[in-house]
C-alpha cells in the first residue's frame, strides 16, 4: 500500500519544474528543494542542483571573460583613437547596402567643412573631389568592390573652402557578406599636400601647386595674373651674414612677395632664386590697382632692408609678369611660358617686363631663329665674316677677325645681337664657338696656300666662357690646327673680361697651354671692366684690343685720348701689341697714329665680309 503522506515522483518533478521557472529570467541563483523521502526524488533534486551550480559557475566565468574582452576592446579602441589622432587622418565608413557614408570630424575639418551631419551620401564625397580626379577615384572603388584589388589606394585632390585644392591619399578595405559581396568599405584619408605641392626646403608652395592653381582658374574662367621674380643676390646675402640660412631667408622672401595691400597673392618657389606670385584680376579691379602697381609694390618690398639679416642688405630682383585676360590665354602651360619669357626679358633689360602681344611676335621669331640656328649648326652651314686689320701707319695687312654671322634664306641676315643671346639661352654657344673656329682654321689653311701664301697674317676668333670651361679645349684646338697643317701662330684667340670673370681659373690654364704652343692670345674690349690690370698680371697674352667706346671721337675728347695714350704706353712697357677697334673716321686714325704704332680695325679701312669678298678687298687694297 502506497505512502499517502509523501509526494510521488511525478509530484517531485512538478515541484522542481515550478522552481526552475525562475531561470526564464536568467536567474540561476536558486536551490531546488523537494518534500519527499523518496530516494529517486532526492537524487533528481540533487542532480538538478548540481547542474544549476555548474550553470552559475559558467555564467560567472562568461561574465568575467566578457568584462575582460570589453576592457581589451576599450583599450584597443583607445589605442586606435590615439593612432588616428597621431596620424591626423580622417576616417570614413561606407555602408554599401544602405548607401550611407559615415565621416569622422577630422575628415570634415581636412576639407574645412562644418561637421553638421552624422551621415552623408557617397555623392557628397564625390562632389568634393577635383573633376579631373573623379574618374580615377571611381575606378579604384569599382576595382575594390569587384575584388580586382584587395586594398583601396588612390590619390586625388579635394576642394577646401579657403586654400584651393589639397592632395589626399585614400586607403581602405572591403568587408564581404555571406555571398562574398562587398557590404562595407572603410578606411582613412591622409593629407599628402606637403609632399606633393610644397617645397621641402622652404615650406612654400612649389611649381606643381602653381600649375594646378593656374589650371583650375583657367578652367573656371577666372582671369588671373602671374608675376615671376628672380632674386639675383641670394648667395651674396647668405655669404655676407653669419646667421643667415635658406631656412630663415625663404620666409622673408615669401612675406615680401605676398604683402600687397588689397590683393590676395600666393607665392610659390620655382628654383633656388626664382619665385612666382599668382593673383586674380578681379581683385585688382576691386582695389583699383594695375598689374604694374603690384609689380612695383613687390620691388619696393624687396628693396626694404628690414629683417634681411644685415641692415644694408636688400633683395635685388628682376620682375616679369603676364595677365591672362590681356592675351586671351586658356592653356596653363602657355601662360606659364609667357611668364618665363617676361622674366627673361626683365633680367636682360634690368627693368620690369609686362608680357604683351608684341612679345608673342618676338618670341615666335626667337623660336624660329633658335630652330634655324640649330639646324644650320647641324648642317655645318654657318660661315663667319672676316674683317681685315691693318697697321695704322703703313696700311699693311696684319690679320683678320672672324665674326660670327647667320645668313638664312627666309630670315635674312640675323644680327649677332639677336642670335648670340639666343645661342646662350638655348645652350648652343659651345657648338657655335667650335663651328666658327673650324671654319676659321679652314680659311687659314686655304689662304696660306693661295692668296696669302707669301704674307704673314693671323685670324682672330672670339672664345666664349663655356668653351674655356672645357678641360680639353686647348688640346682640341691644337689637334685641329695640326690636322689642318696650320701654323698655330696664324690663330689668335680673343677673350673678354666678362668671359674671364665666369671661369678665370680654367680659362687661365687653357690659354696658357695654347700660348706655349704658339697660339696668340688677345684681351678684347680692354678697359671696359673692373679687372683689366689684374688680368694683365695674371694671364699670358700678346695683344690688347682697345674697345671702340674709347676710340669713337677720341680727337674731340681729352679723357678718351688720355686713356688710350696710357694704355698704349702700358702695352709698350709689357711688350704687347695694340689693336684699336671701331675706327670709322680719318681724324680718329690720324690721332691714333700720332700716339704710336698700333693696328687699326674698323669700317674706315675694312668692313666684315664673307671670305671670298674679304680676300678680294685685301688684294684691291694692296693694288
Amino acid at each position: 500500500m502506497a505512502d499517502t503522506h509523501h509526494p510521488s515522483l511525478r509530484q517531485v518533478i512538478t515541484q522542481i519544474a515550478d522552481q526552475l521557472c525562475d531561470t526564464i529570467d536568467n536567474n540561476f541563483d536558486i536551490h531546488v528543494s523537494v518534500d519527499t523521502q523518496d530516494t529517486e526524488g532526492q537524487k533528481l533534486a540533487l542532480l538538478v542542483n548540481f547542474l544549476l551550480e555548474n550553470v552559475r559557475r559558467s555564467l560567472t566565468d562568461m561574465q568575467s571573460l566578457n568584462e575582460q574582452l570589453e576592457d581589451k576592446v576599450k583599450e584597443r579602441t583607445s589605442l586606435l583613437d590615439l593612432i588616428l589622432a597621431g596620424s591626423n587622418d580622417g576616417v570614413w565608413i561606407w555602408d554599401i547596402a544602405k548607401d550611407e557614408l559615415t565621416l569622422s570630424g577630422r575628415w570634415y575639418s581636412m576639407l574645412e567643412l562644418p561637421h553638421d551631419a552624422n551621415t552623408q551620401s557617397p555623392e557628397f564625397w564625390y562632389q568634393q573631389i577635383h573633376p579631373a580626379d573623379r574618374e580615377r577615384f571611381s575606378n579604384a572603388i569599382r576595382r575594390l568592390r569587384k575584388g580586382e584589388s584587395e586594398h583601396l589606394n588612390v590619390e586625388y585632390r579635394v576642394k577646401t573652402t579657403r586654400h584651393g585644392y589639397r592632395w589626399m591619399l585614400c586607403r581602405g578595405v572591403c568587408q564581404k557578406d555571406n555571398q562574398q559581396q562587398c557590404s562595407i568599405v572603410a578606411g582613412t584619408q591622409t593629407d599628402i599636400s606637403a609632399m606633393r605641392i610644397f617645397d621641402q626646403e622652404s615650406g612654400m608652395p612649389n611649381e606643381r601647386y602653381l600649375r594646378e592653381r593656374v589650371e583650375d582658374a583657367l578652367d573656371e574662367q577666372q582671369p588671373l595674373f602671374l608675376i615671376y621674380v628672380t632674386v639675383e643676390n641670394i648667395d651674396a646675402i647668405l655669404n655676407a651674414s653669419e646667421h643667415a640660412s635658406n631656412a630663415r631667408l625663404y620666409p622673408v622672401i615669401q612675406e615680401r612677395l605676398n604683402q600687397v595691400n588689397g590683393v590676395h597673392l600666393v607665392a610659390s618657389k620655382l628654383s633656388a632664386i626664382t619665385f612666382a606670385v599668382m593673383g586674380f584680376e578681379s581683385e585688382l579691379t576691386q582695389s583699383g590697382l594695375t598689374i604694374e602697381d603690384v609689380c612695383q609694390q613687390i620691388r619696393d618690398n624687396c628693396a626694404n632692408t628690414h629683417n634681411t639679416f644685415k641692415e644694408d642688405a636688400r633683395f635685388e630682383v628682376a620682375v616679369g609678369a603676364v595677365a591672362s585676360s590681356m592675351l586671351k590665354v586658356d592653356q596653363s602651360q602657355q601662360l606659364i611660358n609667357y611668364a618665363w619669357s617676361a622674366l627673361r626679358r626683365a633680367r636682360q633689360l634690368g627693368q620690369t617686363c609686362i608680357f604683351t602681344e608684341t612679345h608673342i611676335t618676338q618670341d615666335s621669331r626667337r623660336i624660329r631663329v633658335e630652330q634655324e640656328l640649330r639646324r644650320s649648326l647641324m648642317q655645318n652651314a654657318l660661315a663667319p665674316d672676316y674683317q681685315a686689320i691693318y697697321a695704322g701707319k703703313t696700311k699693311q695687312l696684319i690679320g683678320f677677325e672672324a665674326l660670327a654671322r647667320f645668313r638664312h634664306p627666309e630670315l635674312g641676315i640675323v644680327s649677332p645681337g639677336e642670335f648670340i643671346p639666343i645661342a646662350e639661352d638655348s645652350g648652343l654657344m659651345r657648338e657655335l664657338g667650335y663651328a666658327i673656329l673650324d671654319r676659321t682654321i679652314e680659311t687659314i689653311q686655304t689662304w696660306q696656300s693661295n692668296a696669302l701664301r707669301n704674307h704673314p697674317f693671323y685670324i682672330a676668333v672670339n672664345v666664349s666662357a663655356i668653351q674655356l670651361e672645357d678641360l680639353y679645349f686647348a688640346d682640341n684646338v691644337l689637334a685641329k690646327l695640326e690636322g689642318a697643317g696650320v701654323d698655330p701662330q696664324r690663330l689668335k684667340l680673343e677673350v673678354t673680361e666678362s668671359t674671364l670673370v665666369e671661369s678665370f681659373k680654367s680659362a687661365a690654364l687653357q690659354l696658357d697651354k695654347l700660348r706655349q704652343n704658339g697660339v696668340r692670345i688677345a684681351l678684347d674690349d680692354f678697359g671696359t671692366g673692373y679687372s683689366s690690370l689684374s688680368y694683365l698680371r695674371s694671364l699670358s697674352i700678346d695683344t690688347l684690343k682697345i674697345d671702340r667706346s674709347f676710340v669713337a671721337k677720341l680727337h674731340e675728347n681729352e679723357q678718351k685720348a688720355a686713356i688710350i695714350k696710357t694704355v698704349y704706353e702700358l702695352a709698350t712697357q709689357l711688350k704687347l701689341s695694340v689693336v684699336a677697334e671701331g675706327v670709322e673716321e680719318v681724324e680718329e686714325l690720324n690721332f691714333l697714329n700720332n700716339i704710336g704704332d698700333m693696328a687699326i680695325q674698323g669700317f674706315l679701312l675694312a668692313r666684315p665680309m664673307p671670305a671670298e669678298q674679304a680676300i678680294a678687298q685685301v688684294s684691291q687694297h694692296h693694288n
